[in-house]
């Protein structure tokens, strides 16, 4: 991969560019108008094809090459560049955690914007969007090409699907992946937290609780399961965590439990401990079904792999070297993102986010409106210092 050497004052000063970032910051409200139009498309993870067709249209609108819907049903399309420079995905999620029939109404209050979904992720789609039109606008030519995926699944269970199918189509052309996502300007995630998700299902004879009493209770075994589980003890660095975040199981109060299920969430940054946790888990979940005279089956529903690129790495620097030409300030965090895959793959990626907020996955979602401008303009820039401008 190229190393990105850029002057970024200079970068600024060219007049193209000069006058794009002066049409994202003349555009700002054209750009949270879109935000709020996508926002208010149901698109829970696994039914995103409405918002899939909306994001199909402007990027037929805006002039995109290549422009299909997948099988994954991600939206996919393509800027040309003329050509020696080094090609750039640039990715945002269309899913939401909210189901159909969620009010989805934004509610506008001084300095903010209030919905479910606003910031997570439909802002990060519109900003992509207005990057694209201001560049175009501007007659702003990348040397590579810059490759557009708004992308299904990101969410939950979904457990990366959309990018799962993206990366491996786009591996081979592109030397950097910017994701845009989450409420955090300045945070640049160049770190995967990686993750093993199980659903745990736990069988046993069950009966009347007093005919059949102590006949075995599946309920009993998952609560003894999740007792040990508790008290495992994990490093604190490299952070490991793990979380029973759902459980189900019996019928009646009367009814010892035939059956009793739950979801089990273990993340770490090092896929040893996260691999030596899941062992530990695993073997609880055996140990407790034999004794309890039940039996365990096991359903794996996430695994999202971990990877990492030095804070050194020069993909890292280009982004901090942006931010602090606009007076943003940089942190460094490890989180489970859309960069995963690509960073488990080898290629260079980082997650970036263009306003700050808060309350992701609630009902009272809300995103910041002052910093959207210099957001926008620092990922735009980021782009143009990647991909080369001609």
């Amino acid at each position: 991969m190229a190393a990105f050497e850029i002057e970024v004052p200079a970068l600024m000063r060219a007049p193209k560019v000069v006058d794009a970032l002066g049409r994202v910051e003349a555009g700002a409200d054209r750009i949270l108008d879109e935000a709020v139009r996508i926002c208010q498309i149901p698109a829970p993870t696994f039914d995103e094809g409405e918002r899939a067709a909306y994001v199909r249209a402007r990027y037929e609108a805006l002039g995109l090459k290549d422009v299909a819907i997948d099988g994954a049903g991600n939206v996919r399309g393509r800027r040309p560049g003329a050509g020696g420079g080094t090609s750039v995905a640039v990715v945002t999620h269309m899913d939401t955690v909210f189901p159909r029939g969620t009010d989805l109404t934004v509610k506008r209050q001084e300095g903010r914007l209030a919905a479910p979904g606003l910031g997570d992720n439909s802002l990060s789609i519109a900003s992509v969007l207005g990057i694209i039109e201001a560049l175009d606008a501007a007659g702003v030519t990348t040397a590579g090409d810059l490759y557009f995926a708004a992308t299904t699944g990101e969410e939950g269970l979904g457990d990366l699907k959309g990018m799962r199918a993206y990366m491996p189509d786009v591996r081979d052309r592109v030397g950097a992946v910017v994701i845009v996502d989450g409420l955090t300007p300045g945070r640049i995630v160049h770190e995967a937290v990686g993750s093993r998700r199980y659903k745990v299902i736990f069988t046993a004879r069950g009966g009347h609780s007093w005919n059949h009493f102590p006949s075995p209770s599946a309920v009993h075994i998952l609560g003894r399961a999740i007792a040990d589980i508790s008290r495992l003890e994990v490093p604190k660095e490299p952070k490991t965590t793990y979380n029973v975040g759902v459980i189900r199981g019996g019928t009646t109060v009367n009814t010892i439990a035939s059956e009793a299920d739950m979801l089990v969430d273990m993340r770490s940054v090092d896929t040893r401990c996260l691999a030596d946790l899941e062992r530990r888990v695993l073997a609880i979940v055996e140990r407790q079904a034999k004794e309890g005279e039940g039996q365990a089956k096991l359903d794996l529903v996430g695994d999202r792999p971990a990877g990492v690129i030095a804070a050194d790495h020069p993909l890292v620097q280009t982004c901090t070297a942006v931010y602090q030409a606009f007076g943003i300030t940089t942190t460094h965090r490890a989180a489970s993102t859309e960069a995963n895959v690509p960073l488990s793959m080898g290629i260079p990626a980082v997650c970036l986010s263009v306003t700050s907020g808060e309350n992701e996955h609630r009902t009272d979602e809300y995103i910041e409106t002052a910093p959207l401008r210099s957001g926008i303009k620092a990922i735009l820039l980021i782009l143009l210092a990647l991909a080369g401008r001609r």
